[in-house]
Order: C-alpha cells, then structure tokens, then sequence
C-alpha cells in the first residue's frame, strides 16, 4: 500500500457532551487550526468528531475535516472510525473515508481513500495526520 501524506494538522478544540443515548453518551470535539507546511493541501482547517462511548470507553466515531485553502479552494474528507482512550487523558482515533472537492486543483483527489490519525490531548490541543491512497 503507498501512502502519501495529504495534510497534517495542529489545533485546539472543544469537548462537550451531547448528551445520553442508548447504551452510552455522545461527545463532540470540535476543532480549529490551521495545516502544516508539509501538507500537500495546505490552509485552514475546521474538523468535527462525534465519539460514542459505552460501558467499555469510547467506540465507534464519525468525523468530518475540511481544508479551506488560501485560494477559498474546499478539500472535505468524510470518515468513520474508532477512538480509544489515553487513560483519561484524551483520546486517539483512527478513520477513513472518502475525500471531496470541487477545487479543479485537487480533482485527482475525489473519491479517493484517506486514513486519518488523530491525538486529542487532554488539554484540548489536537494533531491530526491524514494520508491519501
């Protein structure tokens, strides 16, 4: 598999808790920052994750990261994936789902398959590394 690195993130979120469902709770973390001057699609980045956690920690997560490059250009990557606890102090998530974008610069991107590694530390900073495939 040749993985090609598409962008990497730092930011600083927001956790909170949408609320019980059945069997566990929601949470939403919320972040805002901008690409790293490594990252092919590089500019401001804007993400969402939606974390299940049931009895036996969190589980199953829905995420979504947009890119808004310097150009107003949108890459938006949709994923689904897993996030594990860092023993209460944060969590990591592993995901991956297709990208879209309407930018002609980036056309050879759409549809394709991005994995995406993610660390929210437990004083709400995030990195995120996403590869393309």
């Amino acid at each position: 598999m040749d993985l090609k690195r598409l962008f990497s993130v730092t930011a600083s979120a927001t956790v909170e808790s949408l609320g019980k469902v059945q069997g566990g709770e929601r949470i939403k973390v919320e972040y805002r920052g901008a690409t790293g001057i490594d990252s092919l699609v590089a500019g401001k980045a804007h993400g969402n994750d939606w974390i299940f956690v049931g009895p036996l920690g969190p589980g199953e997560t829905n995420s979504v990261c947009e890119i808004r490059t310097g150009e107003n250009e949108h890459v938006v990557v949709e994923l689904r994936g897993y996030a594990t606890s860092r023993n209460g102090n944060g969590y990591d998530i592993r995901a991956a789902g297709l990208i879209r974008t309407s930018a002609a610069r980036f056309a050879e991107l759409n549809g394709r398959v991005a994995l995406i590694v993610e660390r929210v530390h437990g004083d709400k900073s995030v990195e995120v590394t996403a590869y393309e495939f």
